[in-house]
């Protein structure tokens, strides 16, 4: 659940973090007139179409529409949710949250703080012990891998030795033992004594999307048992909400992400530049993992191991990943275990080919739907028939759903109508039971569209006047004594009308950024909001404008008079007569 911040903490960590400078460490952007210009960081463009206005603290792409304040920038280049961001750039700013969160929250928070800074000189333990004397063992598996000393600075592999040089090494840094155990990285047992976790392993320090060390996960070396080890959940670790790898991965150009089982997986595509492989903690995907890759790309390519436990995997999240709307294909390697196997095997380019190759999970799914039945038999083909008929009421198209029952009614010569009646039933089934979902609420404004030149310009000059009302009282004053909200376009037009006169009539000032950020609809208030195309004189402006809308609004009232068979011919032609009198200024 979202954690809910006040608006004053909001206003302050929009004010600590100037939208120039967070923006100016994405884009390289010049000035022009009182906004700076760039190339946009989110879509691909050869002309700068990117504007950031650091008068109103906004931006906006007028080539894909995005735009925001410093906070939905960051939303999206980070690939974080709204809470992640907040606290990003509290982070960034300094900005202290115990004080929203009570007493439990401020406690949990400074906790997290001092196990990211365990973390991190543990890190720097396990990675200096790893090209130490006791680390020979390790470095020797670490080449038998085939990874080079740079892949291995990248993610900061390490060793963890034998004994209790961890506890002590900390205790040297002055960490407290209640800290120390708390982070995870040592035990106490039921005897009150205390040991170091991991011991006599390769480290993997796992690294969130904010380049916090959160915990770690341990390879033994040897016949050792479990053969993997991961930190225990912590107040800064939760393996269900990480993924290994996304720390890079999140930057990736490619349009999907890799999911595989392992970390040497992950880190093997990563030093043959397969930048989208990300790994789960030692688990199979959960919900919360789907929902964070469906933040990042639209797209998966599942790459687990071959074995019947990375099948069984690969079955559970399919469903997972599906469910959220996200593509997911699967990538079989052969006689190859695992991604890693399939590279040092094949090389790289046979790899990226069966990522090219990867099969829809559909096509997956029948296959190995295929492989348990014979179809020479009645009854199994009935059975084979059956299963996939529940499959195909899981997809959303029915223009795909058909090519799929007419190729299995070519392949089994069962009728398509046959197949589609089995579907027509489990999809009837699957219906009612996610009948409520098609109530949820879908709360949206669409982006005004509109062939009539005319139209458009009007509702161009409706969106210039509001910017000048944003900033300036007085146009507020003349436009309220000429204008009323029925004279907006309704919609998101007129919702920001009507949310400015709110804050005039309170007595306060906009203050636009704060409006933008506590939108649901944040890029088209900022589209609206965010430049003011240096008008020098914006009296006059306003007048102008003010006087093009009034004008629309009294041709469109004409015609509706004119338009209704309600109201009598005589006065439809007062109506006319009144129209006409104030279009040459004569309306007395």
């Amino acid at each position: 659940m979202a954690q809910f911040f006040p608006e004053t903490l909001i206003q302050e960590i929009m004010d600590k973090n100037d939208i120039v400078d967070v923006v100016s460490s994405y884009v390289s952007m010049k000035r022009s007139g009182t906004t700076l210009k760039g190339l946009c960081p989110f879509h691909k463009e050869k002309t700068p179409s990117f504007t950031v206005s650091s008068d109103k603290q906004l931006y906006y792409c007028f080539g894909c529409s995005n735009g925001g304040t410093v906070i939905n920038f960051i939303m999206q280049a980070e690939n974080l949710d709204f809470t992640e961001t907040v606290k990003y750039l509290a982070e960034r700013a300094n900005v202290d949250l115990s004080r929203f969160e009570g007493d439990g929250g401020a406690e949990t928070t400074h906790l997290r703080s001092i196990i990211y800074k365990i973390n991190s000189e543990s890190a720097k333990f396990f990675y200096n012990c790893l090209f130490g004397e006791p680390g020979q063992a390790a470095r020797e598996y670490l080449i038998g891998r085939e990874l080079s000393k740079g892949i291995i600075n990248k993610f900061g592999i390490g060793y963890a030795p034998e004994g209790n040089l961890l506890l002590a090494h900390l205790r040297q840094q002055g960490f407290d033992d209640n800290s120390i155990i708390q982070s995870g990285v040592v035990v106490k047992n039921d005897e009150g004594n205390v040991y170091d976790r991991f011991r006599n392993r390769v480290i993997f320090p796992i690294i969130d999307r904010r380049k916090n060390i959160i915990g770690f996960g341990g390879r033994v070396l040897g016949d050792g048992i479990p053969k993997y080890l991961n930190s225990p959940e912590t107040a800064a670790f939760n393996k269900s909400y990480n993924l290994f790898g996304l720390n890079f991965a999140k930057s990736t150009k490619d349009d999907y992400l890799i999911l595989v089982e392992g970390y040497t997986d992950v880190i093997s595509l990563h030093q043959n530049k397969i930048t989208s492989a990300v790994a789960t903690l030692g688990t199979a995907l959960t919900p919360e993992q789907a929902r964070l890759i469906k933040r990042i790309k639209g797209e998966v390519v599942i790459a687990y191991d071959s074995d019947e436990a990375g099948q069984k995997a690969t079955k559970r999240a399919i469903e997972l990943l599906a469910g959220e709307d996200v593509v997911v294909r699967v990538l079989t390697m052969g006689d190859c275990k695992d991604p890693d196997d399939y590279i040092k095997k094949h090389g790289k380019g046979a790899f990226e080919n069966q990522l090219i190759n990867a099969k829809v999970q559909i096509e997956y799914k029948i296959s190995k739907i295929q492989e348990k039945y014979n179809l020479s038999n009645i009854d199994e083909k009935v059975k084979y028939i059956n299963e996939l008929a529940a499959e195909f009421a899981k997809i959303k198209s029915p223009v795909e759903r058909e090519v799929y029952i007419s190729k299995i009614s070519d392949e089994t010569g069962v009728s398509a109508d046959s197949i589609l009646s089995e579907v027509k039933r489990s999809l009837a089934v699957t219906e009612r039971k996610t009948k409520m979902e098609a109530f949820k609420a879908t709360a949206s404004v669409g982006v005004i569209k509109n062939i009539n030149p005319k139209k458009a310009n009007v509702i161009r000059a409706q969106k210039q006047l509001l910017n000048l009302i944003s900033i300036d009282k007085n146009i507020y004053k003349m436009t309220i004594n000429n204008l009323s909200d029925d004279d907006f376009e309704e919609g998101t037009i007129r919702d920001l009308f009507n949310e400015l006169k709110i804050i005039y009539e309170s007595g306060a000032l906009p203050e636009v950024k704060l409006i933008v950020a506590q939108a649901s609809n944040a890029a088209e208030i900022a589209e609206i909001l965010h430049d003011n195309q240096n008008i020098t004189d914006k009296q006059l402006a306003a007048k102008e404008l003010i006087g093009l809308i009034a004008k629309e609004a009294r041709l469109k009232q004409m015609f509706k008079a004119v338009k209704d068979d309600e109201i009598p011919s005589g006065q439809k032609l007062l109506e006319l007569d009144r129209y006409l009198r104030k279009e040459v200024g004569n309306d007395k």
